[in-house]
């Protein structure tokens, strides 16, 4: 899952970022009461991803580098310290993906979830959203029409997984916004009894109320803790969709989608969005090495389909009592093959386009 991983600072870039957009809609936002409201959330969410990043804090770092960066210069800063320290480009497009796919104001598990759920971005930054996506691009060193290119591109394949004629999840660029929910972070507060139980190995190191919050503040961000999918060697998280190679049985995301097959759609339609634009399209890695981590990447997501029936299988032996995980997981994988199909189809159009076999 190597493709799909960040580093912890690269973590925290992700998080500043997505803080900065929080920041820019509530400067925009007229109204005073809507105003109070989103700050409020965004210092729930805020201090929800520091546990996470606090959790994960590898030896020989300052004490408050898990804090997020919040001003815009020096949030730069680290970008280009980072870009530096780079020999390839691809976490850089994997955190504008997550950026651009970011929806703010999303439940949290909290008494104020109902007024979080009907909040909207401020008019005037809807209209500007795209531009300063664009700009975040640029800081990266990404190209701009990349903005454009992972909105469109979920939009088509989260249809084209779940069957949809319209996109039924939201993020952040687009006019979606605010009639439905994050599908991953409803899913798990309309569970309440599953996400207590999976907070130990989706958020390593954190236990109790704490361990909730970082989960559902760091699944709407769209990162999944590494070392709750058996990750270690530096990582910090998994992005892009790339969870869905750990959803086999016994972890802890497997058991998140077995309770919640909708929230499978949105990461496998994150997972193909990154297989297309970011993993087939890198310009610092040579074609063969491109195509060989592709074809890896779909063994272990064949792999995972495989584990997954063999857990139906299991769940068969007593129908009556598992018949919803059963059913759940029947549609999972339907998700999953679904994606494998994709892009099985793209490595085959990849292949041919540069004459490798």
């Amino acid at each position: 899952m190597d493709e799909f991983a960040l580093s912890f600072r690269q973590t925290r870039i992700l998080f500043s970022l997505q803080y900065f957009l929080g920041t820019e809609d509530i400067d925009y936002e007229i109204d005073s009461e809507t105003k109070r409201i989103k700050r409020q959330w965004l210092n729930k969410w805020k201090a929800s991803v520091e546990d996470l990043l606090k959790s994960q804090l590898p030896n020989n770092t300052g004490e408050d580098s898990y804090t997020l960066v919040v001003d815009l210069f020096e949030i730069k800063q680290e970008i280009e310290l980072e870009k530096r320290s780079l020999d390839k480009k691809r976490p850089l497009y994997s955190i504008l993906m997550e950026v651009v796919l970011f929806r703010l104001y999303f439940p949290l598990r909290t008494k104020e979830d109902e007024k979080y759920i009907k909040l909207n971005l401020a008019d005037t930054y809807r209209q500007r959203i795209v531009g300063r996506l664009e700009s975040i691009a640029e800081w990266l060193s990404v190209e701009k029409e990349y903005v454009k290119k992972f909105k469109s591109s979920y939009e088509r394949w989260s249809n084209e997984i779940s069957g949809s004629q319209s996109n039924p999840l939201n993020y952040l660029l687009g006019g979606l916004i605010g009639a439905a929910v994050l599908a991953v972070v409803a899913a798990a507060i309309a569970v309440p009894v599953i996400v207590p139980l999976l907070a130990p190995l989706l958020a390593p190191g954190l236990s109790g109320a704490a361990a909730i919050s970082a989960v559902l503040a760091a699944l709407g961000g769209g990162a999944i803790a590494a070392g709750g999918l058996g990750m270690a060697g530096g990582f910090t998280v998994i992005v892009g969709g790339g969870a869905i190679l750990g959803a086999s049985a016994g972890t802890g995301v497997g058991a998140l989608f077995a309770q919640s097959p909708d929230s499978a759609v949105r990461e496998a339609a994150k997972f193909v969005v990154s297989f297309e634009q970011v993993i087939l399209t890198q310009k610092d890695v040579a074609k063969r090495e491109i195509a060989r981590s592709a074809k890896e990447i779909i063994k272990k997501l064949r792999h995972t389909i495989h584990s997954l029936d063999d857990q139906i299988s299991d769940l068969q032996i007593k129908p009556d009592k598992n018949q919803e995980e059963i059913n759940n997981l029947r549609k999972v994988n339907g998700y999953f093959r679904k994606a494998l199909e994709i892009c099985e189809n793209l490595l085959e159009e990849f292949l041919r386009r540069n004459a490798l076999s």
